[in-house]
């Protein structure tokens, strides 16, 4: 396997028409038929006083394509919807999970114009979100950083993020999710949706109105809870909000706190193997398991249905559990009539563990568990029910800064930005015992009961990330704007293996590697221009070299930390 650092040139060319109130996707008119086993939609939450209505695609803050989608289109689909999930309305979005309102990470694929969601990027009002893969090392999911009903607007910027946007993956564009304001006035928000598949979601806010002085805040939470379609596990969890808001005329002051606490038990995909003699014709469409009813599970280990099954067996139960806290203050200060200053600074810390229960004689776990306990009754060693628990638990602490300073100089906007980000993560594989007489529930840590079998792997990793840019937005006419510049990205990052995998119990594997990679572009550059041919037409060009920086994740995904030598690792870095 090669790693290579991805780059690309963007390239955009566009024809805008009725750029200030195009064809809304999402009207009632338009709005898809009910899908059995979806949520009935409750009431919308009343949006921000001043949020648009329409869905607009225009160019006209940039030299790209910009479509948003406003606070009541959004909840329109269905209440609580997954902002993500939401997009998907709009041209050129394909989005698909295994839960109504788009929450489920595990089973999410995301594409835009060809380019998939780890070659997107995304941030919440600015604060960047980080990689979106399953098991993230580096943000969270913008469904866990706020609740949709508090969410003012969504924008999407296909073909390359803007350069001040805070991201290492958005080679394909960006998704910007904005939490609403508070409220002009005091008030309160209650929002109660039901369905089939015991579905319901409870959403809750309270606006304290103007305090005077410029001040108001509000504060929200959400309970939600939905079995799944097509087997007894219930996804769904706990949410809350709140945000401040000082506005003095020059100086805006903002704080933001969110709380998420998610369990999701998953879908498992279904494999097709052709060496196995897997083919799309004789595999089951779903894969469910089997929780609650752990004494047709323990039967289901010594049944033909089992035997038959190749990659495709049903585990007792698969989930993901997440807690995280993001919190930040912002400042916007209008220094003098042509220069703006906006400062972020957040922290986010996350939680999390996905935990997989089932089959010991399965994917090679025979040969795994032998080198741990060579010899010994695998099944004794696991609790005598034929199933063992793995998890992977993960750890996020991130914090930065945003930096923006603007100038109105004439006819030209001048930009200079910032964004630096220092995040430490780690990663353990672990496995447990499923007791015959006591079996685990997908609501459970096995940590909290159970002190684990084997520790496979424990890693750390230190990130640091520096990236800015500047440029020029040249208004040549009052309806030609030129734009140029460029982005500066260094990343620094560094991994240390505190537990190796034994030799044999890691495929591909002799030792994860410990070492630093540096990867840095000192020179993207971009250029655009935009003509407003008519007030309804606009012509828009724009193209811009980016890169996808190294995932940094411990043991995963397309990781050089993930190398299975230190030899190879070494080499690579060279």
């Amino acid at each position: 396997m090669s790693f290579h650092t991805v780059s690309r040139v963007a390239l955009a060319l566009g024809l805008l028409a009725g750029v200030s109130n195009v064809a809304n996707a999402a009207t009632p008119d338009a709005a898809p038929a009910p899908v059995p086993g979806e949520p009935a939609a409750a009431p919308a939450a009343q949006p921000d006083d001043s949020a648009p209505t329409d869905i607009l695609v225009t160019a006209r803050r940039s030299t790209r394509s910009v479509t948003q989608l406003d606070s009541t289109e959004i909840q329109k689909i269905l209440p609580g919807i997954n902002p993500l999930k939401a997009i998907q309305t709009l041209p050129g979005v394909t989005y698909l999970t295994a839960d109504p309102w788009g929450n489920n990470e595990q089973n999410i694929s995301l594409f835009i114009h060809g380019f998939n969601q780890q070659q997107l990027g995304y941030t919440l009002d600015g604060i960047p979100l980080g990689d979106q893969n399953y098991g993230n090392y580096n943000g969270l999911s913008p469904q866990r950083a706020i609740i949709s009903e508090n969410v003012g607007k969504v924008t999407l910027a296909s073909g390359a993020g803007d350069l001040g946007t805070a991201s290492t993956s958005n080679l394909g564009g960006t998704i910007d999710t904005f939490s609403s304001d508070p409220k002009h006035t005091f008030g309160g928000t209650v929002a109660q949706t039901v369905g089939s598949y015991s579905a319901f979601r409870t959403y809750v806010r309270l606006d304290s109105g103007d305090l005077g002085g410029g001040n108001a805040f509000y504060v929200s939470g959400v309970r939600q809870d939905a079995r799944a379609w097509d087997f007894n596990g219930h996804q769904g969890g706990y949410q809350a909000n709140g945000k401040f808001v000082h506005d003095s005329g020059s100086i805006k002051l903002t704080g933001y706190f969110a709380y998420s606490d998610k369990t999701e038990p998953n879908e498992d995909a279904t494999v097709v193997n052709i060496s196995k003699g897997e083919t799309p014709g004789n595999v089951p469409y779903t894969r469910p398991f089997l929780y609650p009813d752990f004494k047709t599970a323990v039967a289901y280990l010594t049944s033909a249905e089992y035997a038959a099954a190749k990659d495709n067996y049903r585990n007792y139960y698969s989930d993901a559990q997440r807690t995280d806290y993001l919190g930040y203050v912002a400042m916007t200060a209008k220094l003098s009539s042509a220069v703006t200053y906006d400062a972020k600074v957040y922290y986010h810390h996350n939680d999390g563990v996905g935990v997989v229960a089932g089959p010991i004689t399965v994917a090679g776990l025979p040969q795994l568990f032998s080198v741990y306990y060579p010899g010994q009754n695998l099944s004794t060693v696991f609790g005598g029910s034929g199933f063992a628990t793995r998890t992977t638990e993960y750890r996020i602490d991130r914090g930065g800064i945003v930096q923006t300073l603007k100038l109105a100089l004439g006819n030209h906007d001048i930009e200079f930005g910032g964004w630096f980000e220092r995040q430490s993560s780690s990663a353990f594989r672990r496995w447990y015992a499923l007791d015959v007489n006591n079996p685990s529930t997908p609501y459970q840590r096995p940590r909290d009961t159970l002190n684990p079998l084997i520790t496979q792997y424990y890693s750390e990793v230190r990130v640091d990330q520096l990236q800015s840019h500047v440029q020029d937005a040249w208004h040549v006419l009052p309806s030609f704007t030129l734009l140029a510049g460029f982005k500066s990205t260094y990343q620094f990052a560094t991994q240390r293996v505190k537990v190796q995998p034994l030799p044999g119990s890691f495929a591909g594997s002799i030792a994860l590697p410990n070492g630093a990679l540096e990867t840095t572009k000192a020179f993207l550059p971009e250029v655009g221009a935009v003509w407003d041919v008519t007030s309804n037409d606009q012509l828009f060009a724009n193209a811009q070299k980016n890169i996808r920086q190294f995932q940094t994740s411990a043991a995963a995904g397309l990781s050089p930390f993930a190398l299975g030598s230190q030899g190879a690792f070494d080499l690579f870095a060279s």
